[in-house]
């Protein structure tokens, strides 16, 4: 097969925190450029959101990117903060390939509306999903999501879907080179996750509030958080909040992955809020760590995996896994085991059905 020339747009670069989206951006492209195809990157220079989306809509008004976009076989647009660049993308004749990842409808529908401001903001996010969903995306030849459950929820809003592809996410390589080990007894619950991000946020306030009441000081002082922002600055008038502070530590951002599974006894991750398929579930698996999530923790799993996770849907049930997780001994089987259910999950295969959906897209017009 001749190498794609690919003109990829993503609003995911050096200037964002290293999160899953752009952990996801720059492993798809590299797996891309590994397979031997030609890959020409735009990244948008605005944090994802609201600002890479208006700086979206700047550069779709330059003449360059139509003629960058013109010397490429087919164009991948690498998140839905770059689908203001459509309509230009369009009018250069190129097909383009939306990764979605997420259904933005069953992010949306799930933030929090428990005070007037949530409410307000989630109406709001709600009225800008109907001009990018509805408008813009049915311009795409093609659309990729993480899991086929998120494909379902947007198949149920989106008047014209394009046709789907799923793209899995992949563990990083090098946890699967490791020898495993036991955890040490006296090792820190480590939770990994970005915490400028609002859901994340969301779910480190739901743990202080009905999980951590529920856990004695020495269980919730071996909790340890990594990761860009500090989750605790927040309702300094609130007890349960001032106890978070004093017990659980912040260690910051960290850049070897393994290290923090290296000196963990186990991995909690709390999720409340999102869609797709969360790496800071399939990673502890390869690393051969147990892990306590919930149910939204699980969404896009096969049963497959599920069957190794502790999952605690409620604050009681999170609770007593975490109990359940210290006080249960290292099983070296149940660690292979484990590892085995995710060892398929490689960023190289994703780069592989990446690869099937822009041929898919090229072998169709865009749809009008």
């Amino acid at each position: 097969m001749a190498p794609l020339k690919i003109f990829a747009c993503t609003s995911y670069g050096e200037h964002t925190a290293l999160t899953g989206g752009r952990l996801r951006r720059d492993n798809l492209l590299t797996a891309l450029a590994a397979r031997g195809h030609l890959v020409d990157r735009l990244d948008v220079c605005a944090r994802p959101g609201a600002r890479s989306g208006l700086a979206s809509g700047r550069i779709a008004l330059s003449g360059g990117l139509r003629e960058r976009a013109g010397r490429a076989d087919v164009v991948l647009m690498g998140d839905v903060f770059c689908l203001p660049m459509m309509p230009a993308l369009r009018r250069s004749g190129r097909p383009t390939v939306v990764d979605l990842v997420d259904s933005p409808y069953r992010l949306v529908g799930a933030a929090p509306r428990g005070t007037p401001g949530e409410w307000l903001s989630a109406v709001a996010q709600s009225g800008q999903l109907v001009p990018v969903m509805q408008g813009l995306l049915p311009m795409a030849a093609r659309v990729t999501y993480i899991s086929e459950e998120d494909a379902e929820a947007d198949r149920a809003r989106v008047r014209r879907l394009p046709p789907v592809t799923i793209v899995p996410n992949g563990v990083a390589t090098g946890l699967f080179d490791k020898p495993l080990t036991a955890p040490p007894d006296d090792g820190y619950l480590g939770w990994l996750a970005d915490w400028t991000y609002a859901p994340n946020r969301e779910s480190f306030a739901w743990f202080v509030e009905e999980v951590a009441p529920l856990l004695p000081d020495a269980l919730l002082s071996r909790v340890r958080t990594f990761g860009a922002g500090d989750p605790r600055v927040a309702r300094e008038d609130d007890p349960r909040w001032s106890r978070a502070r004093s017990l659980v530590d912040h260690a910051g951002f960290v850049d070897s992955l393994s290290a923090v599974y290296d000196g963990a006894r186990g991995i909690i991750a709390p999720v409340v809020r999102g869609a797709g398929v969360n790496n800071k579930v399939l990673e502890p698996l390869a690393a051969g760590r147990d892990l306590v999530t919930t149910t939204v923790g699980t969404r896009g799993l096969p049963a497959a995996i599920r069957k190794h996770l502790r999952v605690g849907a409620t604050g009681p049930e999170f609770a007593a896994e975490m109990t359940g997780l210290l006080d249960t001994p290292f099983s070296p089987g149940a660690a292979e085991a484990a590892r085995a259910s995710v060892a398929s999950l490689s960023w190289e295969s994703a780069g592989e059905a990446m690869e099937g959906a822009l041929l898919a897209a090229l072998g169709a017009r865009p749809q009008h």
